[in-house]
Order: C-alpha cells, then sequence, then structure tokens
C-alpha cells in the first residue's frame, strides 16, 4: 500500500495525488484494504475523533468476514474490488 499513517485499531490515512486528497483504509488480516473515505484536504484538514472511532469499530467488523463472505459483498456490488497483481474474489 505504500507510505500510510496508522490511526490505530486497523484505520490508515494515505495522501494521495501529490498530497491532495487523503484516503481512510480500513485493514482485515494485513491483506484485504478497504479504501473507505475519500476528502480534499482543501475541503478538510482531518477526521474528528468520532468519526475516528466508527472507523475503528468499521474495521474491526470487516475483520471477522471470510474470503466467501468478501466475494459476495463483491458479487452483490457492496463492495468494488480493486485487484493488484492477484485475481479478484
Amino acid at each position: 500500500m505504500g507510505q500510510a499513517d496508522d490511526l490505530g485499531g486497523g484505520v490508515y490515512k494515505k495522501r494521495l495525488n501529490k498530497n491532495m486528497y487523503r484516503s481512510i483504509i480500513l485493514a482485515k488480516s494485513g491483506h484485504t484494504w478497504v479504501f473507505e473515505y475519500l476528502f480534499a484536504k482543501q475541503d478538510r484538514d482531518n477526521i474528528d475523533t468520532e468519526e475516528l472511532a466508527s472507523f475503528r469499530q468499521l474495521a474491526k467488523a470487516y475483520e471477522t468476514l471470510t474470503e466467501p463472505q468478501l466475494a459476495r459483498l463483491v458479487r452483490d456490488g457492496d463492495l468494488t474490488e480493486i485487484c493488484h497483481d492477484k485475481a479478484p474474489l
């Protein structure tokens, strides 16, 4: 994933597009990354404490998902998979 700031609890903040945007990313067992929230730096500096707590809860929920459950979320259109160097679920 490259350089990202670890916000704890499976939540990471990554700078994108020459530092113009931020993405909040949730990790599931280190091999599945969920790009959950994208915002422009010009619109806001950061997420607040309540948002971070919610993202941490969501990251915990993603941790419990099995590969078949993730595949179903992708198949049903609830998640969009972006593959890098491997076949999709």
